[in-house]
């Protein structure tokens, strides 16, 4: 029998692929510009409508990170939803694709999911790391 949540852990859990020296490679494809600017929940948006992602005051800070860690595999699961959905539309629409249409769909693809699930995976990053330094266990880790 598949253990379903064990192989979506694996998947969700950082990669080693993802860091080169002392960045992720989310810095290097410019993902803190994507997330400045992002018209839904970028900071800028964010700022000028007071939301807050974690709020201490709720549950303690570590608790608000803990369910924001999970927050990022619910929205990155959403994203993967989204590609495939657009992958299947875009083979079994019966019409001839130009050049420029095949162009427009692979950078909307990569606007609205591939950078959005590029955003999870940093912040999921940076969450796991922040866990870590105050003495807290990773999500990912096996609880003996």
């Amino acid at each position: 029998m598949i253990n379903w949540k064990r192989l979506a852990l694996a998947y969700f859990k950082p990669k080693s692929v993802e860091f080169y020296r002392e960045e992720t490679i989310y810095d290097l494809v410019g993902i803190r510009i994507y997330k400045k600017y992002l018209p839904s929940s970028g900071d800028i948006v964010r700022r000028w409508r007071k939301i807050k992602q974690i709020n201490p005051e709720r549950s303690g800070r570590i608790e608000e990170l803990y369910k924001y860690e999970r927050k990022t595999r619910n929205y990155e699961w959403r994203h993967i939803v989204g590609i495939i959905i657009l992958i299947l539309l875009t083979f079994f629409i019966d019409r001839k694709f130009t050049i420029f249409d095949w162009v427009f769909i692979s950078v909307l693809n990569l606007v609205v999911n591939i950078y959005p699930i590029f955003l999870q995976r940093y912040n999921r990053i940076r969450i796991i790391n922040t866990l870590r330094h105050n003495g807290h266990n990773s999500p990912y880790e096996i609880k003996q």
